[in-house]
């Protein structure tokens, strides 16, 4: 890797909202000149792919791109909530510990760090993941939040079929922990309610 290489990073979640589950943050990090590749193998939004291309995508994103991932286990989920911190709040404190665990040096020659805003003002959520940041991670003029960023940035796009493919793996470590299988965990589906109603 050339020392003038300059590279793009992108952020999103899985599992917001679900009954059953963990919420997973992942932030993915590439050289800017092969972000277009990652379009190119048909990377796109992990909701417009059906499982098994994200099962097969996620391994060539993984070669393409540093992946830094955070599971956050509903257990946490509800003692932080208890606490009177927002789900958008938790997304960005722990966006901004993934940040934390870049290397300075690559942090330096990221030019852009795209975000998938949670928050109706998409502006928030850059500042939200700042608070959470000491002023020696250098992050000034490089957080991107938007509305549908994990549709319009191919980085984005990688970070979500990351954490989906991370998300469905522990989903079904808990199916065959409890011995029921749930769906997906949300509240919509009805393979949920009946093992909630069951157990």
């Amino acid at each position: 890797m050339s020392s003038t290489t300059t590279f793009v990073a992108g952020a999103d979640e899985a599992g917001r909202g679900p009954v059953i589950g963990p919420l997973v943050m992942c932030l993915a990090i590439c050289p800017k000149d092969i972000e277009s590749d990652l379009k190119k193998i048909g990377v796109r939004d992990s909701k417009l792919l059906k499982p098994e291309r994200r099962e097969e995508l996620a391994p060539e994103i993984r070669q393409m791109c540093e992946v830094h991932v955070a599971k956050i286990t509903a257990k946490e989920l509800n003692t932080l909530m208890k606490q009177r911190i927002s789900l958008n709040a938790i997304e960005a404190m722990k966006l901004a510990d993934l940040i934390k665990e870049i290397d300075p040096k690559k942090l330096e020659k990221i030019e852009t760090i795209y975000l998938d805003s949670p928050d109706p003002d998409a502006l928030k959520f850059s500042h939200r993941i700042k608070s959470y940041l000491s002023s020696s991670v250098k992050v000034e003029g490089k957080l991107h939040s938007s509305h549908k960023a994990d549709v319009l940035f191919p980085i984005c796009s990688a970070a979500s079929v990351i954490a989906k493919t991370v998300r469905d793996a522990e989903i079904e470590k808990i199916k065959k922990e409890v011995g029921c299988d749930f769906g997906t965990g949300y509240s919509h589906d009805a393979n949920t309610i009946a093992c909630l109603e069951k157990y």
